[in-house]
C-alpha cells in the first residue's frame, strides 16, 4: 500500500507496540490483545524496523545476543549460551566478520543485516520484516531475497512490507494491499497486480 495506509501500525499492533482500539489478534489459537511486546516475542514473533534501531555502544554479536536472551527460546540470564547463538546466526547470514564491529561502523547494507541477524536470533515461528530491502543496492537486496527464502523453508512464517515490487512478486505467496488502512485487495501477487482497484490506489494509471 502507499505510505500512510497503516502498514507499519498493523505490524505494531501484532508486536505490542500499539494498543488496539477494537478488534481481536491472535496468534496460535492465543490472544495477543493486550499483551506486552516481551510476552509476544516469548511467543515466537520476532520483527525488524524500517528505522533501524541497533543498540549503540554495542558489537553487532552482542546485538544479535540480545535478540537470542529474550526470544522464544528463552536464553535470558545465559549470556554464554547467547553469544554463541548470534555467532551461528552471524555466520549463517554472511557477517560473522563484522561480528566484533562497533554497529555505528557498519554500512547501511549490514545494518540491514544485523536488524534481521536480531530477530533470526529469537527463533521466531512468525517474522515481520518492515521495509528490510529500503536503501539497499541491487546485489544486497538479491542478497536479502535469497536470506528470506531461506528463512522461509526453515518453517519460519515471513510477514513482509515492501514497496519493491520485484521483491514482491519474487517473495511472496499471497499480497495483502492496504489503502487507508483498509483492505483493497487480498490474492496472488499476479491477481493483486492487475486489480483495479490497486493500480488506482498505489501502482498508479499508465
Amino acid at each position: 500500500g502507499p505510505n500512510g495506509a497503516g502498514k507499519t501500525t498493523l505490524m505494531n499492533l501484532i508486536s505490542g507496540l500499539a494498543p488496539t482500539s477494537s478488534g481481536r489478534l491472535d496468534f496460535q489459537g492465543r490472544q495477543l490483545n493486550g499483551m506486552p511486546p516481551h510476552d509476544i516475542a516469548r511467543m515466537g514473533i520476532a520483527r525488524t524496523f524500517q528505522v533501524m534501531r541497533p543498540f549503540q555502544g554495542l558489537t553487532a554479536r552482542e546485538n544479535v545476543a540480545i535478540g537470542a536472551r529474550f526470544g522464544s527460546s528463552g536464553d535470558a540470564g545465559h549470556m554464554a549460551a547467547a553469544l554463541a547463538k548470534a555467532d551461528g546466526v552471524l555466520d549463517w547470514i554472511g557477517l560473522r566478520s563484522q561480528a566484533y564491529r562497533d554497529v555505528a561502523g557498519l554500512t547501511t547494507g549490514e545494518r540491514k543485516r544485523l536488524e534481521l541477524a536480531r530477530a533470526l536470533a529469537m527463533d521466531p515461528k512468525l517474522l515481520l520484516l518492515d521495509e528490510v530491502m529500503g536503501g539497499l543496492n541491487t546485489r544486497e537486496i538479491g542478497e536479502v531475497m535469497d536470506l528470506i527464502r531461506r528463512v522461509n523453508q526453515r518453517g519460519v512464517t515471513v510477514l513482509l512490507i515492501e514497496h519493491l515490487m520485484k521483491a514482491v512478486m519474487g517473495l511472496c505467496s499471497r499480497v495483502l494491499v492496504l489503502h487507508h488502512g483498509a483492505r483493497i485487495a487480498l490474492g496472488t501477487p499476479d491477481e493483486v497486480a492487475n486489480d483495479p482497484a490497486v493500480i488506482e490506489a498505489y501502482l498508479g494509471q499508465r
